[in-house]
């Protein structure tokens, strides 16, 4: 039931979660949901690297799984990463970057900047970041597998340029879901609701980064995944 208008429902969502679409992606769709379930979460993005997940088949296995799973994407763009949430087109791998931010937006889509200023996870930069500000772009300040100091740059230059801020596991492993995620105001638990509130900037990250143990169970499970 829709609630009434001007009532905001908080929403925890892992809004950058990778499957084994993705090729260091470990988990399945379905382990992925049950780790959300059991963190507490009411939804999770599926946003593989450079691999689409279709409108269709979101919708699909969020009815019956009866959790809300957001089609997305981890666009590879020439100078950095980008997320697309509900995306409406394939964004071929070595994209310019203002390129796959501005289409997507064209498109309807949410966008978000993930990890912006980690070198080592091929953020877009400081530089970037700032040619866009005006369009209020939300970028993720609060990454599970980033590290702590580029976390924190990142919430500085969003907080010195007040543009909206996220969080995300960047999981590639289903017990990393949830480390971190954003919380999210919406009117109610929808795909087109929720991603009209990132849009909107009505957003907040939460959670802490990945434990060591796990961020090294995932390194050794991506590498003999790559092996085989």
């Amino acid at each position: 039931m829709r609630r009434p208008r001007g009532f905001f429902l908080p929403l925890h969502i892992d809004l950058h979660v990778h499957s084994v679409a993705s090729s260091d992606g470990i988990s399945s769709i379905a382990e992925i949901i049950a780790a959300a379930r059991a963190r507490g979460l009411d939804g999770v993005a599926i946003t593989d690297h450079d691999v689409i997940m279709e409108a269709e088949s979101a919708s699909k296995i969020s009815r019956e799984a009866g959790f809300l799973v957001i089609p997305g994407v981890e666009v590879t763009a020439k100078e950095g990463h980008v997320l697309v949430l509900d995306p409406r087109r394939a964004f071929p791998k070595g994209i310019p970057f203002l390129e796959a931010v501005s289409s997507a937006l064209s498109d309807g889509s949410a966008v978000i900047i993930a990890h912006p200023t980690d070198p080592v996870s091929h953020g877009a930069g400081l530089g970037l970041v700032e040619k866009i500000y005006h369009l209020k772009v939300p970028i993720e300040v609060l990454n599970s597998s980033t590290m702590r100091r580029f976390n924190k740059s990142a919430r500085i230059l969003a907080e010195r340029l007040a543009i909206p801020m996220c969080g995300g596991s960047d999981a590639h492993l289903a017990e990393a879901v949830g480390d971190a995620f954003t919380s999210i105001e919406t009117e109610e638990k929808s795909l087109h609701a929720v991603i009209e509130a990132i849009k909107k900037g009505k957003t907040a990250p939460c959670g802490s980064q990945t434990k060591k143990s796990l961020a090294a169970k995932t390194a050794f499970r991506r590498l003999g995944k790559k092996m085989r």
